[in-house]
């Protein structure tokens, strides 16, 4: 494997972990407890993190064919 596909390899394994950290966080009890505001930019954040771990996999899977 290349180092390039490597590198991504270990961002979307660090990136996974963050995802889980964060959807944990959304549906916890302290979630609750955060302004209205504040819940909706942690779930954009979600989202967008939700994308980019898609995006990483893609290309991994592009490069290991």
């Amino acid at each position: 494997m290349e180092a390039f596909v490597e590198r991504m390899v270990v961002e979307k394994d660090e990136l996974q972990d963050r995802v889980t950290k964060l959807e944990n966080s959304v549906n916890g009890e302290k979630f609750r407890e955060l302004k209205g505001l504040e819940q909706v930019y942690l779930k954009e954040q979600l989202k967008f993190m939700r994308g980019y771990l898609s995006v990483l996999r893609q290309r991994i899977n592009f490069y290991n064919k």
